[in-house]
């Protein structure tokens, strides 16, 4: 494991209109399976790996979040969260990119395994992606050898290599390098997801690399039958941690 890595940021700004029939007005993060939200789930692992220094970028209905979460984070509210896709969430919190540090979805429910594969593999650039999955509505890459090659939902199924699950990994360097990436992009490409910051980099040359995560349990929850799916998922990512 990466000793000096000591932090994470959590992109919890969305509201998940898809889940609305069960969310009720709460943001996406704070969808509860067995009791527990997924954001407070997420939370429980860092802090199992020691990575204290967590920052919640929040959006949609922030207040609930802060009222969910009683552990010691930092909430920094994005204001522009429901015209614009994470690529400026992302940006909104670019002083924060200075240290090593892992970038979360907050939708995922997922192995702690899978979190101290990508935090103890090496490298500027970092992403965790399902080598076995090949799914529609997802963020698909494609890989060369021990590199991506591209990243994103319109690559086609027939082309794609696997999913990423939403989860990297930036060292010190790679933080500073995609600060820089993501101040490009400012006042422009505001459907974008941040991930396209990683694609202008793999054309300038810098390597992006991964880990593949297929052997253990993850789902990304984004409608009701994701969720109904999840709850199954769940069982086995529980007993596989005991």
């Amino acid at each position: 494991m990466v000793k000096e890595l000591n932090k994470a940021i959590i992109l919890a700004a969305g509201k998940g209109s898809r889940l609305q029939n069960i969310l009720k007005g709460k943001p996406k993060s704070l969808l509860k399976i067995k009791g527990r939200s997924l954001l407070n789930m997420l939370i429980d692992k860092l802090l199992k790996l020691n990575i204290k220094k967590i920052v919640i970028v929040t959006g949609f209905k922030s207040s609930k979040i802060k009222r969910e979460i009683r552990k010691k984070v930092k909430f920094v509210y994005y204001p522009n969260f429901n015209k614009t896709n994470n690529l400026h969430t992302l940006l909104h919190v670019k002083d924060e990119l200075s240290e090593p540090f892992v970038c979360l979805f907050s939708d995922v429910i997922f192995e702690i395994k899978i979190l101290k594969k990508l935090i103890s593999q090496k490298g500027d650039f970092v992403l965790a992606i399902d080598k076995k999955s090949n799914l529609l509505g997802t963020m698909r890459v494609k890989v060369k050898k021990n590199s991506i090659r591209e990243i994103g939902s319109h690559i086609e199924l027939k082309n794609s290599d696997g999913n990423f699950i939403g989860f990297s990994k930036f060292s010190k360097n790679g933080a500073k390098i995609l600060k820089r990436s993501l101040i490009s992009f400012k006042g422009k490409n505001f459907n974008n997801y941040y991930t396209e910051s990683l694609n202008k980099l793999i054309k300038q040359g810098e390597k992006v690399s991964f880990v593949d995560i297929s052997n253990f349990q993850w789902k990304e929850i984004d409608t009701s039958e994701d969720f109904t799916l999840a709850k199954k998922i769940l069982k086995k990512i529980l007993l596989n941690e005991r």
